[in-house]
């Protein structure tokens, strides 16, 4: 039996909301590059977009309260096995960046103000 959970609107009448899919996960990115809260109001955005020597992008790139880096790839329609694949090639690639090159990722995206922007 599925779990289901609802979001509602308080009021005398209460209101589920209705739900609704994410047409693109680039409308995600957009989103959550504007308002970092939506995932942590702990993290610290350092870049977007952020090419590996894989030849992927990452999609987001932060920074945790204790200085770990967070990779946030966000996925719609893969299989799992693509997922994992991908992730540990993105994963492999960031274990080995240095203090120096994450500063280097941030300074280029950090430019622009709040709302980083594709780094590519």
């Amino acid at each position: 039996m599925p779990i289901r959970h609802a979001i509602w609107k308080v009021g005398q009448t209460p209101e589920a909301l209705v739900e609704s899919s994410l047409g693109k996960e680039l409308l995600l990115e957009q989103m959550i590059a504007a308002d970092p809260s939506i995932l942590s109001d702990r993290w610290l955005l350092i870049g977007r977009q952020v090419r590996t020597t894989h030849g992927g992008f990452i999609d987001l790139l932060a920074l945790n309260a204790d200085a770990q880096l967070i990779l946030i790839e966000l996925k719609r329609d893969q299989t799992p096995r693509e997922v994992v694949a991908q992730a540990l090639d993105y994963a492999s690639w960031a274990k080995k960046l240095t203090a120096d090159e994450l500063a280097a990722i941030y300074e280029r995206s950090s430019h622009h103000g709040n709302d980083l922007p594709p780094e590519n």
